[in-house]
């Protein structure tokens, strides 16, 4: 009986080492998994960050310039209209 019972205390050992071994494996996978992903969102976020800029800038262009034109017309009306 004691046999018996020290193959299962090895059995259940080898099981707790082995299933071990496949978290620490699967951690690994899984941080680089998350690593690419974060990669990717930086990417994702300054490539939206650039456009959000040039769409601002482009915008801020086109205010001016409106501007510019309004006091143009504002200028060229004479005096007494």
């Amino acid at each position: 009986m004691s046999n018996g019972l020290m193959m299962v205390i090895a059995a259940v050992f080898i099981m707790t080492i082995a299933f071990g071994m496949l978290i620490i494996r699967q951690f690994g996978s899984f941080e680089k998994k998350a690593m690419k992903a974060k990669l990717r969102q930086e990417e994702y976020l300054k490539e939206f960050l650039a456009i959000k800029a040039e769409e601002e800038r482009k915008q801020a262009e086109e205010e001016r310039e409106l501007a510019a034109e309004e006091s143009e017309q504002n200028n060229e009306m004479p005096p007494g209209e």
